[in-house]
């Protein structure tokens, strides 16, 4: 387990998944680096270690396999998420149902916004899955979505009752001759949340790193470099935005906007 201690750390945030710092994992390890948060990161090829539950504030899980959790410590987070902490589930093969039914019927599927099916719930777009904020969400409107990313693919979300709906996705439909781009009738949830008794646990449906994530990486005007020892990464500048919000609001259990 890797340990990042900034000299003031805000809050504490466990990072599990995404294969490791040098790879997948740089992309949100790096802007969480970035934003002063102190971090401990777990790999995906490493067990879950034994922790102080309690001692953090947000959790993060990222393509990281079921199999490295021992069953009561799938027990203990649901608990320590109840009691008032945050869960933040992102999408991948290995998150969700994913290629191998991962978190079905576990104790997390409970403390999450969405049910998971006992089916590969993996969906991919060729052509692209534009991403829009839902018109009721004042989290996903204080964004700007004047041209919105695209994305590869994402884990089909069900939302429970009560989960509040943030972000929305639809299929793009590309023809040549003549050129003609639509988008299509169906539409995803991308983003959901919901109050878990004293705490909060949200369900991003694509990942935050290549593949799935797609153009988005690159989603903003400006880009933008970050350095972490001896790693950086160059990204838009409304995709470090986007991630930023969306920690800041996990970690404010939805009350923080931008």
């Amino acid at each position: 387990m890797k340990r990042t201690l900034p000299e003031q750390p805000s809050h504490r945030i466990l990072y599990a998944g995404d294969d490791d710092v040098d790879r997948a994992g740089v992309y949100l390890s790096t802007i969480l680096y970035a934003e002063g948060y102190a971090l401990d990161y777990v790999p995906s090829t490493e067990r879950f270690p034994a922790l102080p539950f309690g001692a953090y504030d947000l959790f993060i899980l990222s393509d990281y396999p079921r199999r490295q959790f021992a069953s009561e410590q799938l027990s203990a987070l649901k608990d320590v998420v109840t009691a008032g902490a945050s869960l933040l589930m992102i999408g991948g093969w290995e998150s969700f149902a994913g290629l191998g039914r991962e978190y079905c019927g576990t104790p997390l599927e409970s403390v999450l916004p969405t049910t998971i099916p006992a089916v590969d719930d993996r969906r991919n777009f060729a052509q692209g899955c534009l991403v829009t904020p839902h018109a009721g969400s004042p989290w996903a409107q204080a964004m700007p979505w004047e041209r919105p990313p695209i994305i590869g693919g994402f884990n089909e979300l069900h939302p429970k009752l009560g989960a509040k709906l943030h972000l929305v996705g639809r299929g793009l439909e590309i023809q040549s001759a003549p050129f003609a781009a639509t988008l299509a009738q169906q539409s995803y949830p991308l983003l959901l949340s919901m109050n878990m008794g004293n705490g909060f646990s949200a369900a991003l449906a694509f990942d935050l790193a290549p593949h799935w994530i797609g153009g988005m990486v690159d989603w903003g005007a400006e880009r933008v470099r970050l350095e972490w020892e001896d790693r950086f990464i160059e990204v838009g500048s409304l995709y470090r935005q986007f991630v930023r919000n969306l920690i800041l609001f996990c970690i404010s259990k939805g009350q923080r906007l931008t």
